[in-house]
């Protein structure tokens, strides 16, 4: 399997432009930042989606990311309801969204918000 591709962000932030300039793109724009549930989410569901926006890291979901959001909201309310016989599909599926948002520790490490900084250069005034 291929390795995943870094955020533009990111590979500006550690300098792979500088060194490479060629290789500079730009990522697709976000619609804005991650508004309120849609209307017709309620009960477990909607508990749901409110605890896994206040869950991610800073600036990762956004309104662009409300479908798969919702999709994780439904299935982590399924499990909740009935752990036993919620189906291994499922629980892979809820996984895989998670880890998408950044909410397992090794997934973190991989996605990217907009709050980062960069480091300065302890160099730099040389």
């Amino acid at each position: 399997m291929a390795r995943p591709r870094k955020p533009t962000n990111v590979l500006e932030l550690t300098g792979a432009f500088k060194k490479n300039p060629d290789r500079a793109r730009e990522d697709a724009q976000t619609v804005g930042a991650l508004s309120a549930p849609p209307p017709h989410l309620n009960g477990g569901a909607l508990h749901a989606w409110n605890e896994i926006a206040g869950c991610a890291p800073l600036d990762v979901l956004t309104d662009s990311d409300r479908l798969a959001l919702e999709i994780a909201a439904q299935l982590l309310n399924q499990f909740r309801t009935d752990p036993v016989e919620f189906p291994a599909t499922k629980l892979v599926r809820l996984e895989a969204l998670l880890g998408k948002f950044g909410m397992t520790p090794a997934d973190r490490a991989k996605v990217a918000g907009g709050s980062k900084k960069p480091k300065g250069n302890e160099f730099g005034e040389f």
